[in-house]
């Protein structure tokens, strides 16, 4: 019974390992989709950054433009001043005028702040290409990370499986249909002994079922945690808990 001991130990072991690989391998594709979203994500905010600094620019040039037909309407209403010939007519003219420098105040207004924008633009557009630049070299980085790793997780949790049936050949059925069974529900399957505590539910165990896991002559489950119970002195050199 020793030995099968020692076999569920290894087994148990096997499986804590297999169950991180395969963990690691489900991981994959969010891993996967991670890098992806990094990368719309920060090409988008880059994007954002040129298209507002490309309304920046388009309102500086409209405003630009405002002014200039202001201009142009201020110095062909100013050419009428002496063509008019009633205060009426001259007090329109006048009002006309003066509507057209306010025009003309207020598009220069808007090319400032438009030139304020583009000053600013320009310096977010520089930021987030900087940022795309680093957000791409790491998604690369994680990207080839990934391809490399998945190869390798499949070739361990291969190899992990390969020994897993082996120590199972090794160990009698019923005691393997046990252990599968409780496997099934609850990881890990076998709980170490120590000082008459159960290393898996942290609760005593009765000092007779200690004595007979000394003994080692049958298999003890926890009545807390059903896990299989293994004392500590029956963990032989070079196997595990």
């Amino acid at each position: 019974m020793i030995e099968g001991i020692q076999g569920l130990v290894e087994l148990s072991r096997l499986d804590t390992e297999l169950a991180s690989r395969e963990r690691e391998k489900a991981a994959v594709p969010q891993r996967r989709d991670e890098c992806s979203n990094s990368r719309v994500a920060c090409e988008a905010r880059l994007e954002a950054a040129r298209a507002a600094l490309t309304e920046a620019e388009q309102a500086q040039r409209r405003a630009e433009a405002d002014a200039r037909d202001q201009e142009t309407l201020l110095s062909k209403l100013e050419g009428q001043q002496h063509q008019v010939k009633t205060n009426e007519a001259y007090t329109a003219l006048l009002h006309e005028m003066e509507a057209a420098r306010e025009a003309i105040s207020g598009a220069e207004t808007l090319v400032l702040e438009a030139m304020e924008a583009i000053e600013a633009g320009v310096a977010v557009r520089s930021g987030a290409e900087e940022e795309v630049r680093g957000t791409l070299a790491r998604v690369e980085a994680d990207e080839k990370a990934i391809d490399e790793r998945e190869p390798v997780l499949e070739g361990e949790i291969g190899e992990l499986r390969a020994q897993r049936q082996e120590v199972g050949r090794g160990l009698a059925s019923e005691l393997l249909q046990r252990y599968e069974r409780i496997a099934s529900r609850r990881s890990p399957a076998i709980a170490i002994v120590k000082r008459e505590t159960c290393m898996g539910c942290r609760v005593g165990i009765p000092p007779q079922n200690s004595l007979e896991l000394l003994q080692g002559d049958s298999i003890i489950v926890c009545g807390i945690c059903q896990r299989i119970l293994i004392h500590e002195d029956h963990l032989g050199a070079g196997t595990a808990p």
